[in-house]
């Protein structure tokens, strides 16, 4: 049973002595608050005001860290971590939490130094030794680890999770006794601990105490009745002490709280096939496939299972698939020709015996040079046979937690103008600051308004068709422009795209150099080719780590109009970012990312230019940039990014 460190990353009170100014000390102490209650980009916004008024004060920065670390923006973490620093070369606590951010990247050289730096600053720290204690551990140093977990214990013996994870490096160390003295030590701490009934059950498992173990798991899940590693582990010792109802009660028990847990089908399923429960097995295999599709043993096995109750047709599938996913599976051949006898295809099965062969003979054949071929292709097969555990987390992005799950991405969209209705303030930020668009609304004193958005704004009820209606009374009386401007941009919000086209057009006849109508006419236009396109659902994304791009389309007229918006005002940035989506949809990707440059260096604090250069780069296999630009987006208000961060832009 494989043993996951705890890292120490606990929250702490600072004093805040020289900074008597209590607005500041509010907001600071607001983020704090919001870091305590899990609600992350909350956390992240207080910071954030604090640093655009004060840049000099270090503590935000580091807080704003720990935001990200807890967000798993471990990249943008340790860039405030280092500022702090910067602002602070002596911030104890900014060197200590960096060497965690570098050990979640796997850089333990760098997390050593940083601990060995903090460890110089405050020596009677525990956690900092607790923390380079897990570093040692994840390097294979377990004597060390053991030897900083023993120094931390006595700087505080009440720190529980030092005794935990001092017990899984003496197990490591094989000593049994002093694994099974730190748990009973860190139980007498805190008797309500699962964790620490846990890994003693565990403990009494390795050495065949299956009472005792299964005892110490009862008084994990009294602690905690939901804890699914320890309700898989009781499974597995109810398993070797051959009681397979109560094997069967824990795994469903475990799909009960976690409907997405994978290994609980998994094993139920193996279990039910052992029973001769195979209908039910095959079952919990479909869902396994569901979630896990490119795994070969579970296809294998299926097909297995199939052949058992005489489904030989879908056993010829599963086997296929097997092979499909992985030609040298020389027991996926066997099968499948075991199965062609059963069907009467006796030249299919005879064809699949002799591939069978010709693979075991290849592989006896390898002579030592051929060494790495081997040992690449069992590597092949590991990966195809472990179980893709990412479905087990299903957590919502719920008070700034991120869900680790396979998430699909996709361009922030371009913005428009919109008109600005007093509900749809509801929708919360739907403006960016622009001078054309203040000086429109304080010239109209408001009335009408509008916004520049990249989300669509909803209006209430029947508002839409009551207002056109009031618009075209106005543009049939007098022609006006503005009424123009307005009804064009509520039919963009519409979709109704030809309407809006033809509103704008009529301006431009007469003001053929309003701004305004320039951009909306350009928007019109690309997202009724968007439109068209969709139909056969042929607008190109950025999906996963691949790009699926179709026939391009002719945006030269989209480009035209964003160039004479910026022949007009060559700083007006939202015409730059519009065209810059325009050229990553249409596959220029080197010429969408210069753009989104352009965009930044007029305007470093646009949010949706760091999210769609962060795409792109992750497209062009650039994780490093890509995860500066989404950590800098996650940290300007768009919470998606942190999923994205998670799912795509850490190192295999």
């Amino acid at each position: 049973m494989r043993r996951t460190f705890i890292l120490f990353a606990f929250l702490f009170l600072c004093s805040w002595e020289g900074y008597a100014q209590w607005n500041t000390n509010n907001i600071l102490r607001m983020g704090q608050n919001a870091i305590y209650f899990d609600d992350y980009i909350s956390a992240i916004d207080n910071f954030n005001n604090i640093i655009r008024v004060k840049p000099y004060l270090s503590e935000p920065y580091f807080f704003r860290g720990l935001a990200k670390l807890n967000l798993d923006d471990y990249e943008g973490a340790i860039q405030d971590y280092s500022k702090a620093i910067e602002l602070n070369p002596n911030y104890f606590h900014a060197y200590m939490y960096r060497g965690v951010a570098w050990h979640n990247l796997r850089k333990y050289e760098e997390a050593m130094a940083d601990y060995a730096q903090a460890i110089a600053l405050e020596p009677r720290d525990a956690y900092v030794y607790a923390n380079r204690g897990i570093t040692e551990a994840e390097m294979g140093d377990f004597k060390a680890a053991e030897k900083d977990y023993s120094k931390a214990l006595m700087i505080d013996s009440k720190l529980v999770a030092a005794y935990l994870n001092r017990a899984v490096v003496r197990e490591k160390l094989d000593d049994w006794e002093g694994a099974m003295a730190d748990c009973s030590s860190a139980i007498r701490l805190n008797m309500f601990s699962d964790d620490a009934f846990g890994l003693r059950g565990y403990l009494w498992f390795q050495h065949k105490e299956y009472h005792n173990a299964i005892e110490d798991f009862n008084r994990a899940l009294k602690a905690n009745p939901e804890n699914k590693r320890i309700l898989m582990s009781r499974a597995m010792v109810w398993y070797e002490m051959k009681k397979y109802p109560e094997v069967l009660n824990d795994y469903s028990e475990v799909i009960r709280i976690d409907s997405n847990y994978i290994y609980a089908y998994y094993n139920r399923a193996m279990l039910r096939a052992e029973v001769g429960e195979k209908n039910a097995a095959i079952r919990d295999l479909d869902k396994v496939v569901e979630m896990n599709p490119d795994n070969i043993l579970i296809y294998f096995n299926r097909g297995l299972l199939k052949m058992d109750i005489r489904d030989w047709y879908g056993a010829y599938d599963d086997f296929t698939e097997s092979i499909h996913l992985y030609p040298d599976f020389v027991k996926a051949y066997l099968a499948r020709a075991a199965v062609n006898q059963e069907l009467k295809d006796f030249e299919a099965a005879d064809k699949d015996h002799y591939l069978a062969m010709q693979i075991m003979d290849r592989y006896k054949r390898m002579k030592e040079g051929d060494k790495n071929a081997l040992v690449d292709t069992t590597a092949n097969f590991q990966k195809l046979i472990d179980i893709n555990a990412r479905h087990d987390e299903v957590r919502d992005v719920i008070n700034g937690r991120v869900q680790d799950k396979k998430v699909i991405i996709e361009l922030q969209d371009v913005f428009y103008v919109q008109y600005l209705s007093l509900d749809s303030l509801r929708s919360g930020k739907v403006q960016y600051y622009n001078r054309h668009i203040m000086d429109y609304n304080q010239a109209h004193n408001y009335n009408p308004a509008i916004t520049l958005c990249n989300k669509d704004l909803v209006y209430p009820a029947d508002f839409a068709e009551s207002y056109v209606e009031e618009l075209t009374g106005r543009i049939m009386q007098t022609g006006d422009a503005d009424a123009y401007l307005i009804r064009g941009s509520i039919y963009l919000n519409q979709k109704e795209y030809a309407k809006a086209i033809e509103d704008l057009s009529a301006i431009l006849e007469k003001e053929p150099d309003n701004l305004l109508a320039l951009f909306n006419l350009a928007n019109a236009r690309m997202l009724m080719f968007d439109y068209i396109e969709s139909v056969d659902d042929k607008i190109p994304r950025i999906v996963g780590e691949q790009q699926q791009m179709q026939r391009k389309i002719d945006y030269s007229q989209v480009i035209e109009g964003y160039n004479e918006c910026l022949r007009i005002d060559p700083d007006f940035v939202f015409a730059l970012f519009n065209m810059a989506n325009v050229y990553a949809k249409n596959g220029e990707i080197e010429r969408a990312i210069e753009t989104f440059n352009q965009v930044l260096r007029l305007d470093k604090d646009i949010a949706e230019a760091y999210f769609n250069r962060g795409l792109l780069y992750i497209y062009t296999g650039q994780k490093a940039l890509a995860n500066a630009d989404l950590s800098k987006a996650g940290e300007l208000g768009i919470v998606s990014a942190y999923n994205v961060i998670k799912r795509y832009c850490k190192e295999n």
